[in-house]
This record gives structure tokens, sequence and C-alpha cells, in this order.
């Protein structure tokens, strides 16, 4: 099935910006624009994996800091 979706050109809309993405909607689907896609807000997360989140990003900055200190002991230890 080919549908044939009118673009902006189609509609008389001339100007730069329009002109310049018309040939995306000319390409895409009817169902792949972003004016066809139900908006999804951020989902509710249970109180458990948001600890699980929090717990996660502080084991992430600790060991950039025992990265860093390596990298920083290794550094100094050969000079």
């Amino acid at each position: 099935m080919n549908v044939q979706t009118p673009c902006m050109s189609d509609i008389g809309e001339t100007s730069a910006l329009d002109s310049m993405g018309s040939w995306v909607r000319e390409v895409l689907e009817p169902d792949q624009l972003t004016t066809a896609k139900m908006p999804y807000g951020p989902r509710k997360l249970s109180g458990g994996t948001v600890v699980l989140l929090w717990a996660l990003r502080v084991y992430v900055v600790f060991m950039v800091f025992i990265v860093g200190l390596a990298i920083w002991n290794a550094l100094h230890a050969a000079g």
C-alpha cells in the first residue's frame, strides 16, 4: 500500500525552514513523523528501582575517583 501524504510545498508553505525539511516529509512514512507519534512522559519507577539507580550512580562516581587516583599514583610513581 502506497499512501501519498501532502508535503509542505503542496500545501503552499514556502518559507526557508519548511523548504529545507520538505524532503524529510516526502521520504518518511506518515507514522515515522514525530507529529504522528503519541507523546509519552517519564515512566514511573518503583522505590526499589530508584534506590538501585542511585546506588549505581554513587558506584560509578566512586569508581571514577578510584581510577583517577590509580592514574595519579601511576604518573607520580614513575617520576
